[in-house]
């Protein structure tokens, strides 16, 4: 797609009317403004002036005055600032009465119960699929370069479960080892109740649920006034508690018609209707002044900002660069890999560990995994092709290997680990050095705490003993051979990167003299909901040198707050070793490009500064860069008609293509990694953009450079065949921060593995 014919959920807003309002003025204190935001907020609009450090109070209705005793006219079309939260004001008193108000900053407003995706003559009332509207206020930057104030809207589904626990009790459910929340009262009293997490049911007595890991103050609680959340682990119990057999059905039914809001058509009609609505409700920000909604913003407008289509990016299979391909399972097989003349050894040592109740089956699997699956074939008729012909062996220009199957007596953590020992005895008896491991596991041991885990107990003790690890699910082997194919694409890539080996590089253009590229990503470690969970920050650095992106030679995994300490270390060893490896002079121009998981702070951008400049270098410049899945923007393609072209249900109808890049600003891009042709099913909805926002102390600016790079490195992933959804520079931090985790709860392990010794040095992680 083109991109030709795009829409933006964002409908652009100005004021008409007598402008000129009084506003009243105090000091800022923080319990002062919470206090006045609860007994004024039907009245006034209260904002805070950081630069003055002031509260400023704006009233907002009939015969309201200003608050405060000092007061000043200003001029709403002047002070654009304003009027955020001027519009959340708005919004709330158009729905109020009418609709359920979830939150006012920004805006949720729950659609009418009548409207229940789900339904069923055994679902009580209290059960609940309904949709959500959202609202943010922001200001982008048109084609023609000048801010547009205007209102982002857009609709989901939530879950709801309001019953409370007596109700469920009654009806035959148990909330026993379930989280609750108790409903407190809003600050605004047009607002729905505030819900708030206070444990886990431990137990039950006399109508009082005991909880464990619960808040302060909360060791039990009345059951007649807890709940459940509507998290879809709890909905789908619940559900499957009164339903029974129907359960799965009706689960089934009910997504299935809540994805028609989620998909292009449905959720454009709603937004659509929504916005009209509201011209119609006419929007006052205060008495006398109107907000006037436009339509929706689309591509026809020089207020549309400015777009383009990222071109995809070349991969480079030998190292003169002659070998080049923009399909990386083309190239592969027809080129081999970047590194097939170097890559040794050639003839790998194989170790599989495995279940002895599935050993021949296991088996069979190895063997097609090594030698291919010519039969096989995908596609449409007339255009089949046997997507996994070659086998790793030969894709990966290697020999025949020596395989030993090592089984484990049970599916616990103990037996998997003997298995290992017994391999790695077997290695040292023999004098041969494990190349490879392919450990069978299950579906099941996600669930499992980490020092029961077999997943990372394998890990652990082959890890440590410098073999690979290459695991795949006893359900994987379970595939239609149909399926097979794909997942045995990835696992062989997966290996080949784990072994060492460069299965392609990108082919950049340099641009500047030196430039490394770190990404920072995090890992949630916690068994609990109410807090005392460990984020791990996981970090690892990818620099292009001549033109090639690569893997740094050391990852690492601290807690969050030591994360900006440990990427100062991390960065400054990086430099060191690449200026001793590239021969860099002081005066070479150095940029460095941060991708971040969350928004750095100042101080922390300024310790990173400090750190690199202490090493002399003179002309460093920097950009600090936030990559946000989650954000209020859509984006719809208008000439997308749904992929694929030939099927009779089409998957990503109205959503963008991937590789399309709206500039919202100096500050902030869109850009889509993963389009409606990389929808897995038709329900999936909409594919959504990627938010990039610029730290304003980055002193590299060109927001077009760092939306091309992000997007170029999601096709730059050893992991799996197909783009990932996420720059690797992202996701593989966030792979290195899960995974040492996990292998941090497992006695055995030993930390220096990954930090000091060659297995450390390749992409273990994927």
């Amino acid at each position: 797609m083109s991109g030709n014919n795009l829409k933006l959920n964002f409908a652009p807003i100005g004021i008409t009317g007598e402008t000129i309002v009084r506003v009243g003025f105090r000091p800022f204190e923080k319990d002062i403004l919470h206090d006045l935001r609860k007994e004024f907020a039907e009245t006034h609009v209260f904002r805070t002036d950081r630069q003055d450090d002031t509260i400023i109070d704006i009233p907002v209705v009939p015969d309201a005055e200003p608050l405060s005793d000092k007061v000043m006219e200003v001029d709403l079309k002047e002070t654009h600032w304003h009027w955020p939260s001027l519009m959340n004001a708005a919004i709330v008193r158009a729905f109020s009465g009418k609709r359920e108000i979830a939150r006012d900053y920004p805006v949720e407003v729950l659609g009418s119960p009548q409207r229940n995706f789900i339904g069923h003559d055994g679902l009580p009332a209290w059960v609940q699929k309904r949709s959500l509207l959202e609202f943010t206020p922001r200001t982008i930057f048109g084609s023609d370069s000048k801010p547009q104030f205007g209102l982002l809207c857009d609709a989901r589904v939530r879950n709801l479960l309001l019953a409370t626990c007596d109700q469920l009790i009654e009806a035959g459910l148990s909330p026993l080892g379930r989280y609750v929340l108790i409903d407190h009262p809003p600050n605004d009293p047009r607002l729905t109740l505030r819900p708030q997490i206070v444990g886990r049911v431990a137990s039950i007595s006399d109508g009082q649920l005991v909880l464990e890991d619960h808040r302060e103050g909360y060791e039990t609680v009345e059951a007649n006034k807890a709940r459940l959340s509507g998290s879809k682990a709890d909905f789908d119990w619940c559900v499957r508690g009164l339903l029974g057999n129907d359960a799965d059905r009706v689960l089934k039914e009910a997504n299935l018609a809540a994805s028609q809001i989620h998909a292009g058509p449905g959720r454009l009609k709603t937004i659509e209707e929504t916005l009209g609505f509201l011209r119609d409700s006419s929007l006052e920000a205060v008495p006398g002044v109107k907000f006037e909604i436009a339509q929706l913003l689309d591509s026809k407008s020089p207020s549309f900002p400015t777009r383009e289509m990222i071109k995809k990016p070349s991969l480079v299979f030998d190292p003169s660069g002659t070998r080049t391909d923009d399909w990386n399972e083309r190239g592969i097989k027809a080129n081999g890999p970047y590194d097939q003349r170097t890559f040794t050894p050639k003839g790998l040592n194989i170790a599989v560990i495995c279940q002895d109740r599935y050993e021949g089956q296991v088996e069979t699997f190895v063997a097609k995994f090594l030698e291919g699956m010519p039969d096989v074939k995908t596609g449409r008729r007339g255009r089949e092709q046997a997507r996994y012909g070659d086998g790793f062996l030969r894709r990966f220009q290697l020999e025949k290997a020596n395989v030993q199957t090592f089984t484990s007596l049970s599916p616990t953590l103990e037996s998997y680990e003997k298995a290992c020992t017994n391999a790695l005895e077997h290695a040292a008896d023999t004098g041969i050095q494990w190349d490879l491991a392919l450990v069978q596991v299950e579906e099941d041991f996600k669930t499992l705490p980490g020092n029961q885990n077999p997943y990372f107990g394998t890990k652990a003790a082959l890890l440590k003993n410098h073999v690979a690890v290459q695991s795949f699910r006893l359900e994987t082997m379970q595939q239609p051979p149909s399926g097979l194919v794909f997942t045995m694409n990835q696992m062989s890539l997966a290996s080949y990167a784990k072994l060492g080996g460069r299965p392609w590089l990108l082919g950049a253009e340099q641009t500047v003299g030196h430039e490394l590229v770190i990404g920072v990503g995090s890992h949630v470690a916690t068994n609990s909901r109410i807090g005392g969970g460990t984020r791990q920050v996981g970090i690892t650095t990818v620099f292009s040198s001549d033109g090639g992106y690569h893997l740094s030679e050391r990852t690492n995994v601290v807690p969050f707050d030591e994360y900006a300490s440990a990427l100062t270390d991390t960065l400054k060893r990086t430099i060191v070793r690449v200026r001793d490896q590239d021969n860099w002079k002081n005066t070479d121009r150095v940029r460095l490009i941060f991708h971040m998981f969350k928004p750095a702070k100042d101080v922390e951008a300024e310790a990173i500064k400090a750190a690199v400049e202490g090493l002399d270098l003179d002309n460093v410049t920097y950009a600090f860069v936030h990559v946000a899945p989650t954000n209020p923007f859509v984006i719809f393609d208008m000439n997308q008609q749904g992929q694929p072209s030939w099927a009779q249900q089409k998957k990503g109808i109205l959503g963008p293509s991937r590789g399309m890049h709206l500039k919202l600003g100096n500050y902030e891009s869109l850009v889509v990694f993963a389009g409606a042709s990389e929808l897995k099913q038709v329900t999936d909805g909409m594919p959504r953009a990627c938010l990039l926002k610029l730290h304003r102390n980055s002193t590299f600016r060109d927001m077009t450079y760092l939306a091309r790079q992000a997007f170029d490195f999601t096709a730059h992933s050893w992991r799996i065949m197909s783009p990932e959804p996420f720059p690797i520079t992202i996701k593989y931090s966030d792979l290195i921060a899960e995974r040492l985790t996990g292998l941090k709860q497992i006695e055995s392990w030993d930390d220096d593995a990954v930090k000091f010794r060659d297995i450390g040095r390749t992409p273990w992680f994927l």
